[in-house]
């Protein structure tokens, strides 16, 4: 009796257990990767986004961190070995480091640096080409350049806190704190100029 009396409380409990347990939250957006992006982002009409990624420095942040210079600095702040292995190093030279493996696309390559998804969030959501333009048609309508659709979707509009994610003294991430060692001072309206990629009115 006691033994049938414990099966039915364990089979109660587990009964009860998931009819109250929350349901599956659906997975984060997936980082697709600048090929992706550059489909559309490409075209001089568009505003040539993808060249311009190309020419700047974000485009070579992870390539950089295997020159000797890069190897030095790291050294500087307690990393011995590789900076394209380092945590101290990546949170801030890849796109999406530290994101679980179901969030990367198959194109998706960290080999690309600081990448589109670095400062306009993950592109699973928003990529399409008809969910652009009804993010691009919102933003037409609002002067703030705010737009529902892009919020929804998780697509950022970037600003100066957006970049001092990384250009900064000091990175915090995740509970911990990484020195930059190549910090500048920087100078939000100075940089943005060589960096901004707006889509033409």
């Amino acid at each position: 009796m006691r033994i049938m009396l414990a099966v039915l409380a364990t089979f109660l409990a587990a009964a009860f257990t998931f009819s109250v347990a929350p349901t599956v939250q659906a997975k984060e957006a997936e980082y697709v990767g600048v090929k992706e992006c550059g489909k559309c982002h490409k075209k001089e009409k568009e505003g040539n986004q993808l060249g311009i990624w190309e020419e700047s420095k974000h485009s070579k942040a992870f390539e950089n961190l295997g020159t000797p210079k890069a190897k030095e600095r790291a050294q500087k702040i307690g990393v011995s070995g590789n900076p394209q292995e380092s945590e101290a190093c990546l949170v801030c030279h890849v796109a999406g480091y530290g994101a679980p493996e179901s969030q990367i696309g198959k194109k998706f390559a960290m080999e690309d640096g600081v990448q589109c998804e670095s400062c306009h969030g993950p592109g699973g959501e928003y990529k399409s080409k008809k969910v652009m333009k009804q993010i691009a048609d919102e933003r037409g309508d609002d002067k703030k350049g705010k737009s529902a659709t892009a919020a929804k979707v998780g697509l950022i509009i970037p600003d100066e806190k957006t970049c001092k994610q990384c250009h900064v003294p000091e990175i915090q991430r995740n509970g911990k704190t990484f020195k930059n060692p190549s910090f500048e001072e920087f100078d939000f309206k100075k940089r943005w100029e060589k960096i901004k990629h707006p889509v033409p009115s």
